[in-house]
């Protein structure tokens, strides 16, 4: 998480911090909608490391509430902005669902770096390089030196 927030302190990152390649699953019970989302978002950011499998949960909330809006955005469409109430005209109650839904995905959008101020403050860890054994052994028999 270091690399992708930055290093304001200045210490040196671990270089041998393991990093999870299992690949992430879709959870069960997601409905079309979330499913749909998952499936567009999830492999781009499972391949620059920043989804793995313990923002799953977040990722999954992520999804929901992206397709709340959605849907509430729909209602709109098709009712209109004013409803009939009890005192007269009011606003639709479907108004504040899209607030919330919104302002909640948003927020959880910028945990994953996926808006555009966010991905100014991220710092994507570089590709990790394969070295060969050789390679390997002459680094650890010259002190860290990586032979060219």
């Amino acid at each position: 998480m270091k690399e992708l927030e930055g290093n304001p302190g200045k210490r040196p990152l671990p270089r041998n911090e393991p990093r999870p390649q299992l690949p992430v699953k879709r959870p069960r019970g997601m409905g079309r909608g979330q499913r749909a989302y998952w499936d567009q978002h999830a492999p781009e950011l499972e391949r620059l490391r920043i989804l793995t499998g313990l923002d799953v949960p977040a990722m999954r909330l992520m999804a929901e509430h992206y397709t709340f809006a959605l849907e509430a955005a729909r209602i709109l469409g098709e009712e209109g902005l004013i409803v009939e109430g009890r005192d007269g005209p009011k606003k639709h109650p479907a108004w504040q669902a899209l607030r919330d839904a919104s302002g909640m995905y948003l927020r959880l959008a910028a945990e994953f770096g996926m808006t555009p101020s966010a991905r100014t403050r991220l710092q994507l860890p570089p590709e990790v390089e394969q070295l060969s054994l050789a390679d390997l052994l002459f680094e650890a028999a010259n002190g860290g030196e990586a032979s060219e």
